[in-house]
């Protein structure tokens, strides 16, 4: 018998297709499985009773509700948003999802550690005794403080939202030093936004869940803008229908997920939002869609004015309808069309509740203070700073005060020292308003200041890495006599570290949220843990409680409690005093619905009632303030014309530098060396700053953003053909601060001769999982000062891209 081809491909075909339709080969596979997985060897997590525990997260400062899924109580599986929680109503971002990573992460600090080496060698931490490492930092500081120099401490911290905050204030203040700084934010540039037109340094709020219009000038509202939660809550309500919907118009240089998944995408180049934002106020006044009677009564500025000196000044009104806001003068800045420009300032000034709002998504950079005064200007000329309107003042929680200060000697000589940076000599005239100007502090360090730094302490921040010029810590840290690091992780900064003081992670020990980011309403949240730490590692506040105590007198009176849980039990009990406010402990708290200065129902008996339910995973919420009352500003209404500059000396050539208005300093370097520009952008995929992506929340970064270990960035396919580039093409991306290996990604979405780099890559620290992974964006954008505050501020660098 003949077989020939064609038979035996037919036989072939036959007998898988015959296979694969028998149960036979499906049956063997799943005997091999669980065959597979009794192997003796295999790990086998022991089974137990199922529970779960709400928290309040503390990984970031959105004050979302979570819980942790727990076996016997001892072993942590899984964290997921708790339902009954009013902020994130049961959603969780990537970050918390992972967030259990973080508590069994191999890049722990298990014991204290000390350098006894050269700064920066890792075989040359040795463990150390706690209380060794205590009495050492104790002695160092008792000794500057006899030799009359408290204020050569300085300290840099992540925790601005949080009773840790007020407990380091606390110590320096009864120390004797001004030298503590926060990591920058975008909150410090809107504190002092809220000091210049009310005369009260707070933050500013937005009521952004009923609001039926939303105009977003690159708040990345997908990406976690103010509380990733109550982002996620509030586009699922968006996205419901009905009177619920909002339209979302996204100002933007690149189509990043939120202008994707925004009604409309206005494109604009970098750094002009603010420009487009006036252009739109010129034509609400020109064409009279403005709130004329909240102008006239509540608002100072507007028209021309009369300082109390008696020289004339010209207003809001008269600038914003020069020449030079326009729409074709706004044209020429943004490349909107001139008639697009009307058509948005019709839309946004005829829709009842429309608001703006502005900012990064994670928060992470302040301002210009010109820039965040336009924003506000284009919400008053709304008429949403007042009660009821969209816009509001983060309301003070009015938690338990902490002890007055005694005014010991040796603190008080040191507090008449000025801060370091404004003590020293700059290049320019000081800023009028100074912020927590953390970058002109380093630069005084780096260039030897008035007076040297001998001991920093570094609380939960990674100033190494996350530090905006990143470099620029890495200078001062060459003129800082001692480094101590207080961290759970060994990142960047406690890599360099001459003393290390571990902490308890989020979940193993007590802390607390005091308001949200970008919320009008107040709000306060306990973040009980959730395990008991499982490595020698103590709380952060308990270290600074005990480092008082040796230190003695007025220091430890200042601090006067046995342990950090009793300190926070001790703010509760203040809280409970007030009888404001209410606890949400069930499902179904709308705190966007809440009224300003509504009366709050408290719904707890007292101080420890309060604390054990907060302790449970209720949040306390009070209602918003009025904007308007009891202003601190020297007109008694809400400035537009900012007097507190003209008070503080605030000098220009024209009466602009009083007002809202537009200017763009351009970055260093020439067009010719230079003729891109380089923007970084923030995902909700990649922690950013102080903490490194967990291994699952890497997992969900796109390819074609990293691979392997290759970071690509992204570039108009315009652009990408004028340089001779292709898809994943390897080039070196250059700005005037350094420069990066990347990989080339075309994306019709990016703006022409724009490259867009990532954030939250390119760790030389933590593990496999996350090190050596991209590059860091930090190290290659460029920190331009605020003129009126001093902070340090970020917009985009001159760029060169070539191939490698």
């Amino acid at each position: 018998m003949k077989v020939g081809r064609r038979a035996v491909l037919q036989f072939m075909a036959g007998a898988v297709g015959g296979t694969l339709l028998s149960p036979l080969p499906w049956k063997l596979t799943d005997d091999a499985a669980i065959w597979s997985q009794n192997w003796f060897w295999r790990p086998s997590p022991a089974r137990g009773e199922i529970t779960r525990k709400p928290t309040v997260c503390a990984l970031c400062e959105g004050g979302c509700g979570v819980q942790a899924r727990l076996v016997d109580g001892k072993r942590a599986i899984l964290l997921e948003g708790n339902p009954n929680h009013p902020v994130n109503q049961g959603g969780i971002c990537a970050l918390g999802a992972a967030g259990l990573q973080f508590l069994y992460a191999p890049y722990r600090i298990a014991q204290p550690l000390k350098q006894t080496k050269r700064r920066g060698d890792p075989t040359g931490f040795q463990p150390i005794a706690w209380n060794e490492a205590v009495g050492e930092l104790a002695k160092k500081l008792g000794q500057m403080r006899a030799d009359g120099k408290p204020n050569g401490l300085a300290g840099i911290t992540r925790r601005r939202c949080s009773s840790m905050d007020a407990l380091l204030n606390q110590f320096f203040a009864a120390y004797g030093s001004p030298n503590l700084f926060k990591m920058p934010a975008h909150a410090d540039s809107l504190k002092l936004a809220g000091a210049v037109t009310t005369g009260r340094e707070a933050p500013f709020g937005c009521n952004i869940e009923d609001a039926p219009y939303i105009l977003s000038f690159g708040a990345g509202l997908v990406e976690g803008w103010g509380s990733p939660g109550r982002m996620q809550a509030a586009f699922r309500r968006w996205r419901q229908g009905g009177k619920s919907a909002a339209k979302i118009v996204q100002v933007d240089s690149r189509c990043s997920t939120t202008a994707a998944m925004a009604d409309r995408w206005i494109a604009v180049p970098p750094g002009t939002e603010a420009a487009l934002a006036l252009g739109i106020a010129h034509l609400m006044v020109k064409d009279k869609l403005y709130d004329a009677e909240f102008m006239a009564d509540r608002v100072f500025g507007f028209e021309d004015w009369t300082d109390s000196q008696g020289k004339n000044h010209k207003g809001f009104k008269f600038l914003v309808q020069t020449d030079a806001y326009t729409p074709e003068a706004i044209s020429k800045l943004t490349g909107v069309d001139p008639a697009k420009i009307r058509e948005l300032a019709k839309e946004f000034g005829t829709q009842k509740g429309a608001v703006a709002v502005w900012g990064q998504p994670q928060g992470s950079v302040p301002k210009d203070m010109y820039n965040e005064l336009s924003f506000l200007a284009l919400n008053a000329l709304k008429g949403n700073i007042k009660a009821g309107g969209a816009i509001g003042l983060a309301p003070e929680v009015p938690l338990g005060a902490l002890p007055e200060l005694p005014g010991d000697p040796s603190a008080l000589k040191g507090l008449k020292q000025l801060r370091l940076d404004l003590a020293s000599s700059q290049k320019g005239p000081p800023p009028v308003l100074p912020g927590n100007n953390l970058h002109g502090f380093l630069d005084a360090v780096s260039n030897g200041g008035k007076y040297p730094i001998e001991v920093m302490l570094v609380h939960e921040a990674n100033p190494a890495y996350g530090l905006c010029e990143n470099k620029l810590f890495q200078q001062a840290l060459t003129k800082i006599g001692t480094l101590v690091s207080l961290s759970s992780y060994m990142d960047e900064t406690a890599q360099q570290a001459d003393l290390i003081l571990p902490i308890h992670t989020a979940f193993e020990g007590f802390d607390d949220v005091i308001g949200i980011p970008g919320a009008p309403y107040a709000y306060y949240g306990v973040c009980a843990p959730v395990l008991k730490p499982h490595l020698n590692t103590k709380a952060a506040g308990d270290i600074v409680m005990s480092v008082a105590k040796q230190l003695g007198g007025s220091i430890a009176a200042a601090l006067p409690w046995a342990s950090h849980e009793e300190y926070l039990k001790k703010r509760a009990e203040g809280l409970a005093a007030s009888a404001r406010g209410a606890l949400a402990d069930k499902k179904g708290v709308e705190l966007w619905k809440l009224q300003p200065e509504e009366a709050v129902k408290p719904n707890y008996k007292d101080g420890a009632d309060l604390w054990k339910k907060l302790a449970g995973g209720a949040c306390w919420y009070d209602a918003p303030v009025d904007p308007l009352k009891d202003l601190k500003t020297e007109s008694g209404k809400f400035e537009l014309a900012a007097q507190l500059l003209l008070a503080k000396g605030q000098t220009g050539d024209d009466d602009q530098v009083y007002l809202p208005h537009f200017s763009q300093v351009p970055p260093r370097g020439s067009d010719k060396d230079y003729p891109l520009l380089l923007v970084t952008y923030q995902m909700s995929a990649l922690a950013d700053r102080d903490l490194a992506n967990p291994p699952f929340m890497t997992k969900t970064v796109f390819d074609f953003i990293l691979r392997q270990n290759d970071q690509f960035v992204e570039i108009n396919p315009a652009t990408a053909s004028e340089l001779g580039m292709a898809e994943g093409d390897s080039a070196v991306l250059k700005t005037p601060q350094g420069e990066v290996p990347v990989r080339v990604h075309l994306y019709a979405g990016a703006r022409p001769k724009v490259v867009y780099l990532a954030q939250g890559l390119g760790h030389k620290a933590y593990d496999e999982y996350i090190k050596d992974k991209g590059v860091n964006a930090n190290g290659v954008v460029e920190v331009q000062l605020d003129r009126v505050t001093g902070l340090g501020t970020v917009w985009a660098a001159r760029a060169h891209l070539r191939r490698a």
